[in-house]
């Protein structure tokens, strides 16, 4: 790989995804990032028809180059046009993945309404699982993968991978100490526990409810009660830093989309344990939306809502990459999620 001096950095538009990420996407795709609420359509593509084969570093590396070059002449790439990820940085020339997505896997213990795996039958047809343990390996043994990058395992739900708990053992013992993890909560994972333990990761379980009725209506599974039992026992793994353990609440337009809704969910996760807390909007409602967004005053106001009740109830809040548009649209300063709460996050 190109040995470029990293202390010749250059300010221009660009993003930490574009720059130094990748994306382990369904469909056998691997992509460059997933933002997709933005003029130029976003989500670029460095392979299809993957199946998890070992890489050729140097050949990502180069399609990434020709994306960043577009950055670095003061243009934008054509996928990235309208992001709101994209930001005026110092950003370095080397070749390194500090950004990592594994979202491969699409198969889930719960069904949510918003899910687009459960919209569309077409991909879950279409999507063929694939171990990705060796490529991790292969990435861990030549350095691709800085030790400190922002690693996100998604879905599909995690912990039902096949590999997940080696998986996760390995990045942890690599010494990955930036890691998030998105679950139903359903399953408990003793690798994340030790993750937890170890505070070298954050877990995100949506539990889009403040009832046992809402959660079963989104989610079409009856396990609201051991998705709350795993959740006091992750909080109690975290021990006195209670800054690992994310609750979230995905708005759904006509299901949870009211004050008590959003009230009880978060009384409920400071019963549980949990400070931190996050918001988010429906994707496919955004998206459907997205013209129209600065008149959709009802669903910025249970924004500005959430924040009060957590405010009153001492928990911290964030705004995850929805939530964040619809904040910009009215015109308030935000900060989009980019890692860990404890690293990145921030209570605006």
């Amino acid at each position: 790989m190109e040995n470029i001096d990293i202390n010749n950095p250059h300010t221009f538009l660009s993003c930490d995804w574009l720059e130094h990420g990748i994306i382990f996407d369904h469909s056998n795709i691997i992509r460059v990032c997933c933002s997709q609420c933005n003029e130029g359509g976003g989500r670029p593509i460095l392979a299809y028809n993957y199946h998890g084969e070992l890489l050729d570093w140097d050949k990502i590396f180069a399609q990434k180059k020709e994306m960043r070059d577009v950055q670095r002449s003061g243009e934008t790439y054509s996928k990235c046009k309208g992001c709101i990820l994209l930001r005026e940085d110092e950003w370095d020339d080397e070749n390194y993945i500090k950004r990592l997505l594994l979202t491969h896997w699409i198969d889930c213990n719960c069904r949510c309404i918003y899910c687009p795996a459960v919209r569309d039958d077409k991909l879950k047809r279409e999507n063929k699982h694939y171990d990705i343990l060796p490529v991790l390996k292969d990435m861990c043994d030549k350095k691709v993968l800085d030790k400190h990058a922002y690693i996100s395992i998604a879905g599909g739900e995690s912990t039902i991978y096949p590999e997940f708990e080696d998986m996760l053992h390995l990045l942890l013992d690599y010494g990955c100490d930036n890691i998030l993890i998105n679950s139903s909560g359903i399953k408990f994972s003793p690798a994340i526990e030790k993750g937890l333990k170890n505070h070298c990761l954050e877990v995100v379980i949506s539990i889009d409810s403040g009832t046992r009725e809402t959660y079963e209506k989104i989610k079409l599974v009856k396990t609201y009660d051991a998705v709350c039992e795993n959740l006091k026992r992750y909080a109690a793994a975290q021990g006195d830093q209670r800054l690992y353990l994310c609750s979230k609440f995905i708005i759904v337009p006509d299901y949870n989309d009211n004050e008590n809704e959003i009230e009880l969910w978060l009384k409920k996760s400071r019963e549980l344990g949990i400070e931190h807390v996050a918001i988010d909007i429906d994707i496919h409602w955004v998206q459907k939306n997205m013209n129209n967004l600065q008149n959709e005053r009802r669903i910025y106001d249970l924004i500005v809502y959430t924040k009060q009740i957590a405010d009153r109830e001492n928990l911290k809040l964030r705004y995850d990459e929805r939530a964040s548009i619809m904040r910009k649209v009215h015109h308030v300063k935000t900060a989009v999620f980019g890692g860990t709460m404890r690293k990145m996050g921030k209570n605006v």
